[in-house]
């Protein structure tokens, strides 16, 4: 049996009330607000059997609900549908280890909706919207917040397959904007949105709209996690659900409370990114290793899955577009933290050379093959990965000599970087990697002194790949001994 969600809570939230200052309390829809029951509503209310939520609702005027009532208790099923499946994602939160969203009675107020339950209003929103979270009041030191969801009171016209998805969609989505806001209040809205969209999946494993945001993620990976387009909130934003996802496989669904705790604030502002990173440390990982595997993840998508590790729904995904495509690949790119630039090499066969221009130790990279010898389709594991470390020019892999056929190279600033890293990258032939950089120390037209002087140490500093590229990770910690650390 599971515990009861106001048992469940933190010992932070236990006790009857908060005594800290709150803000002036905001309007409910029932007062006024941006989206609110007009006067001629004939607004009434039903609490579900838990008593944990209250639904309200209108039965004559604009923001009347659906009014099927087939079981013919004399409520609608809609509302019953509403309340029940929010009670119910309100456990599945809990049961990850997460807050509850503080009430009003937990915040010192009255109680605003008739009763101290979670509150839902059914409003019609007439297309600016399909949901929202509204705030009621917030303290400070912590910087929380209580409230109430608000969702469209019919989604006549909206454009969902049905009615049980958008109510999968709004319940769980907007209930985990209630659950951030009993951490902190001033999150970031990359943050808030992808993580709420995390949310729907944890609900609805095959989840339309987590997809298809994601989908707005991989059409945009160029861009760091936490600059999303400007202007009203973008798709990109709530599209980072897919590293949210990417995380939590890799590790636990547990892993969210941990990262929204490392949010809290109590007072004193805190970087989401800094802290993310050290919640991923804890886990054991490295933020490089992390960010680098799903880098090459989202490569594996659409019909570049099956031959590679990636999502379990990585054939429903969109496919990453190419930055170029060429039997060659010579680009002077931008590199920005957390962010990935992909290429792809239409190859005769032979050796493959890289060079880069400038030493850039932040840049990681990785060649994967296309299945088959194909010019596109499914990738297969990495042939080589290696840093950026040194301005030089090498034949990948040993110099092996590959087949025919098309190849993916991945580059990316896996880390937290200050700046974005602009530099020139060779891709193809011995000719075209040099034009980016010298040969690598060691080849033929080496001097003698330099042949002595690395003597002693050119056995020992080379990796599988030769010339000790791979800096401090290395092939095998990069890629295939990592113990990958996901759920099943």
């Amino acid at each position: 049996m599971k515990p009861s969600l106001m048992t469940a809570l933190p010992a932070l939230l236990a006790g009857a009330t908060l005594a800290w200052p709150t803000a002036a309390l905001a309007v409910r829809p029932t007062s006024g607000g941006t989206f609110h029951f007009e006067a001629d509503d004939v607004v009434e209310s039903w609490d579900e059997p838990t008593g944990l939520v209250r639904v309200h609702y209108s039965v004559d005027g604009p923001s009347q609900t659906r009014m099927d009532d087939d079981d013919g208790d004399g409520i609608p099923d809609f509302a019953q549908d509403i309340a029940t499946t929010t009670a119910a994602v309100l456990d599945m939160y809990a049961d990850l280890g997460l807050r509850y969203p503080i009430t009003e009675e937990e915040m010192g107020l009255s109680e605003l909706g008739g009763s101290y339950a979670y509150d839902v209003y059914l409003l019609e929103f007439d297309h600016m919207g399909d949901g929202a979270f509204g705030v009621d009041s917030c303290s400070s030191a912590p910087d929380i917040c209580s409230g109430f969801l608000m969702i469209e009171n019919d989604f006549s016209g909206y454009g969902y397959g049905n009615l049980d998805t958008a109510v999968d969609v709004l319940t769980s989505h907007e209930l985990f904007h209630g659950v951030q806001y009993a951490y902190d209040s001033n999150q970031s809205v990359w943050f808030t949105e992808g993580t709420a969209t995390w949310g729907e999946r944890q609900w609805d494993e095959d989840s339309y709209d987590f997809m298809g945001f994601a989908d707005e993620y991989l059409e945009d990976t160029g861009r760091s996690l936490d600059s999303p387009p400007t202007g009203p909130v973008p798709a990109w934003a709530y599209g980072t659900c897919l590293w949210w996802d990417f995380l939590t496989l890799r590790h636990d669904p547990e892993m969210m409370a941990e990262l929204q705790l490392a949010t809290e604030t109590m007072g004193e502002p805190v970087d989401t990114l800094v802290e993310m990173e050290q919640v991923i440390l804890d886990y054991g990982d490295t933020l490089e290793e992390a960010w680098f595997q799903f880098t090459i993840w989202n490569l594996a998508t659409g019909y570049r899955a099956g031959a590679t590790e990636s999502y379990p729904y990585a054939n429903r995904l969109r496919s990453v577009d190419a930055e170029d495509v060429d039997d060659s690949i010579d680009d002077d790119n931008r590199f920005y933290p957390l962010a990935a630039t992909y290429y792809r090499l239409e190859h005769d066969g032979g050796p493959i050379w890289f060079g880069i221009e400038e030493d850039a130790p932040g840049l990681y990279f990785a060649l994967l093959p296309v299945a088959g010898g194909e010019d596109d389709g499914p990738v297969e594991d990495p042939v080589d990965t290696w840093i950026g470390e040194e301005a030089i020019s090498w034949a990948l892999a040993d110099g092996q000599d590959f087949p025919a056929g098309g190849y993916w190279l991945v580059g990316s600033q896996a880390g937290l970087g200050d700046n974005s890293i602009k530099v020139r990258i060779c891709l193809g032939s011995e000719e075209t990697a040099a034009e980016c950089a010298a040969p690598a120390a060691g080849d033929d037209d080496d001097d003698d002194s330099a042949d002595d002087d690395d003597d002693d140490d050119e056995g020992c500093s080379c990796s599988s790949a030769g010339n000790g590229r791979y800096g401090s990770l290395g092939l095998l910690l990069l890629l295939g001994l990592l113990g990958q650390r996901r759920r099943a």
